[in-house]
């Protein structure tokens, strides 16, 4: 089973909602961990656009 999550990428106080899916396990893990999925999400495609632009 997959599980949907909408996750709010904010800029400057803008939003905008996207859906990704995850497998069972990632969800588990997401919530035994306290995860911000969201948060981790922003964080990783800042890390990317750093590296790509650098």
């Amino acid at each position: 089973m997959i599980n949907y999550l909408y996750v709010n990428y904010v800029n400057y106080g803008v939003a905008t909602r996207k859906t990704i899916s995850i497998r069972d396990d990632q969800e588990e893990w997401i919530q035994d961990n306290h995860l911000s999925l969201s948060s981790f999400v922003q964080e990783k495609l800042d890390e990317l656009i750093e590296e790509r632009e650098s």
